[in-house]
């Protein structure tokens, strides 16, 4: 799925390409980035597996938690939250047909496929209780509360409830981060890792060696203050060859070995408000808050950006959406948000498939594919009540 954002200059291990930070490969390396995922493909089995393993996970924190620590009950509002984060990334990311089961009580419990809407709204239901459970006023709290009520917008726009999004971030605010933090003890931050340090992944842009990639955002070449790079996609990088030697290497300084990622924000909570405003079509609300963050940058990773130049109010619905799209990739970039995007403008915006996903000619031979998401992995062939995806739709 390759989206621009992030992808690999090394045949065995490619990214799907900032949908999110992904370490995607088999078969020369090609499938995620080509939209032509495999059952079996290793690195996906293992995001699948991950996200899995998180929610029991916390589920099983909850059990525990109820039984000899009930109180402070944010506690259990923060495992309530790691559920349903994990939900709404299975359904920004899979196929329609996810099944959720429970191994929480040390014996597994299969479930059936779900479709996206389901797994959305169990995790709308799972959110709802982290707020419910976070009521005190300590930092602790307030953090928990507003990571859920961020993530909760996040999946009221998922399930096309854009009226109902502004009022549960309205108090966060645009300062809010919660982070995935980072230790050369703990390990290192993996954009990073395999992108900095490695060279395995390179920032993605609009072209490659095979030319235009349709649809591409140029992450690389725009040079935009909200996405520092080293390197160049065209003639002889600055920055040198990738890990394959051959793929020119551009590399990101947003986030270093060790600095906090963060998974969800006061940010992202004003992009969602924004959003809202664009499917009611109030563009001039759009370009407001649009326009406000440009003036007063939040931090991203290790960079304050600098104060950019308002954007001028588009003319038209269809415009103000595809600048709305492109200003939030560069915000969010390398935070795994894209790729949900990218499926809701098919969803949501009446827009092909051929027409938000990259396609044409794939720089490592062939065309890309038509996959659009995820497919559940052979791995839960093991379940009696799956069968497969049920579709494979945006």
């Amino acid at each position: 799925m390759a989206t621009g954002v992030v992808w690999s200059s090394d045949p065995t291990k490619r990214v799907i390409s900032g949908a999110m930070s992904l370490d995607a490969a088999r078969l020369g390396g090609t499938e995620t980035d080509q939209r032509t995922m495999q059952l079996n493909n290793g690195n996906v089995q293992g995001m699948l597996r991950e996200i899995y393993r998180a929610r029991n996970t916390a589920r099983e924190a909850i059990n525990g938690l109820t039984k000899y620590k009930p109180t402070p009950t944010e506690n259990s509002g923060q495992m309530y939250f790691t559920m349903g984060f994990a939900e709404m990334t299975l359904s920004e990311a899979f196929c329609n047909g996810t099944p959720l089961g429970d191994a929480s009580t040390g014996v597994p419990i299969y479930g059936p496929p779900q479709t996206n809407t389901q797994v959305f709204t169990l995790a709308l239901a799972h959110l709802d209780s982290a707020i419910a459970l976070s009521g005190a006023t300590d930092a602790f709290s307030i953090s928990v509360k507003n990571a859920a009520a961020v993530t909760r917008a996040r999946v009221l726009i998922d399930l096309g409830r854009f009226t109902d999004v502004a009022a549960g971030v309205a108090a966060v605010p645009t300062t809010f981060q919660s982070n995935a933090t980072f230790s050369l003890t703990g390990g290192n931050n993996q954009i990073w890792a395999l992108n900095t340090n490695a060279k395995r992944w390179t920032v993605g842009d609009s072209f490659d060696v095979s030319g235009r990639i349709v649809n591409a955002i140029p992450f690389a070449s725009a040079r935009d203050p909200r996405l520092p790079v080293s390197g160049t996609s065209g003639g002889n990088s600055p920055a040198g060859k990738g890990f394959d030697g051959s793929t020119n290497w551009i590399f990101q300084t947003l986030w270093g070995r060790v600095e906090p990622t963060p998974i969800v924000s006061g940010l992202d909570a004003r992009l969602y408000e924004a959003e809202a405003k664009l499917r009611a079509n109030d563009i001039p609300g759009v370009m407001t808050i649009l326009n406000a963050l440009r003036s007063a940058p939040p931090n991203l990773g290790v960079i304050t950006p600098a104060v950019m130049a308002a954007l001028p109010t588009p003319a038209s619905q269809t415009a103000a959406t595809d600048l709305f799209f492109r200003e939030k990739a560069f915000w969010v970039f390398g935070r795994g948000q894209r790729h949900g995007d990218l499926r809701r403008l098919v969803r949501h915006y009446a827009r092909t498939a051929a027409s938000v996903f990259p396609s044409g000619t794939f720089y490592k031979g062939g065309t890309y594919g038509t996959d659009v998401n995820f497919p559940v992995t052979v791995d839960e062939e093991n379940n009696p009540a799956f069968k497969g995806c049920i579709d494979r739709n945006s």
